[in-house]
């Protein structure tokens, strides 16, 4: 299932990086979570966001070399444009400024950060995935004879 235009699937049964990449003729980093890891995040919703901040979470898809403190100080009076307030396993939560530098690659920020690949989307992305993966399980569970 296509959950957005961004490469964003949710899938109705258990899938390896390997069979993914058996249909896909290039290289590309795979961030495969367990359904019950997205519906606990979503579950415990967003982190609170200044007025003017958007939430994004990224996922790393290897385990992290570097640990950045967390969360971020918000500056006082110093203009910021993202700023990491979580990680929780794979997850990074971030607040992203609405009025600053629209053109961020957020998934690249994280990378530096954190010293580990990452996708990012946002925050509305992965609450339509919990509400695909609780569609998927309701749909199991009545078919279930």
């Amino acid at each position: 299932m296509n959950i957005g235009a961004a490469g964003t699937f949710v899938a109705r049964r258990r899938v390896t990086v390997a069979e993914l990449s058996r249909e896909i003729p290039f290289t590309l980093d795979v961030a495969i979570r367990p359904a019950a890891e997205v519906l606990k995040l979503v579950n415990a919703g967003p982190p609170q966001a200044p007025a003017g901040t958007l939430v994004f979470v990224s996922v790393l898809v290897a385990p992290p070399k570097a640990a950045p403190r967390l969360p971020q100080e918000f500056p006082s009076g110093k203009p910021w444009a993202v700023r990491f307030v979580a990680k929780t396993g794979p997850y990074v939560l971030s607040l992203r400024r609405t009025d600053r530098q629209r053109g961020l690659d957020l998934s690249a920020i994280v990378e530096r950060a954190f010293g580990a690949r990452a996708t990012t989307r946002g925050w509305p992305t992965f609450e339509r995935i919990a509400k695909a993966l609780r569609s998927l399980e309701a749909s199991a569970t009545r078919a279930r004879p």
